[in-house]
């Protein structure tokens, strides 16, 4: 049996610099130097921190939901995010309102969730709950 002493999860960038900046000042994230090469740790509540970490021009952004921040009323999470300049992405299909929200009145049916892009093209959620 493996024995841990924690866990965290990390994904890459092409300028985690902009990136820091983004995440602090955009979304307001506590944004810290991992004070390992360019590495920057994300504290959210409720968890461990997640590292982003430079790859440079080898990034190629991650085509699935990196990262999924909760919020309570996902409408002014949405309007937070349009005030910055920052957009939904639409995908063909999944019913999204007109904000880009896609909205469940049925929890077995999934979350109330919008997905957004980092300025390295990684995508993150913002899920009501």
């Amino acid at each position: 049996m493996l024995t841990t002493t924690g866990a965290f999860s990390g994904y890459s960038a092409d300028d985690t610099e902009r990136l820091a900046v983004f995440y602090r000042d955009t979304l307001g994230l506590d944004v810290r130097d991992a004070g390992m090469g360019g590495i920057i740790a994300l504290h959210v509540t409720g968890g461990a921190p997640i590292i982003v970490y430079p790859k440079g021009e080898d990034h190629v952004p991650a085509s699935y939901t990196v990262l999924n921040l909760e919020v309570a009323d996902i409408d002014q999470a949405v309007a937070e995010l349009a005030e910055a300049g920052v957009e939904l992405i639409r995908y063909e299909g999944s019913g999204q309102d007109e904000h880009g929200v896609m909205r469940s009145t049925d929890p077995a049916e999934g979350p109330t969730i919008g997905w957004f892009a980092d300025p390295a093209g990684n995508i993150i959620s913002l899920i009501e709950g």
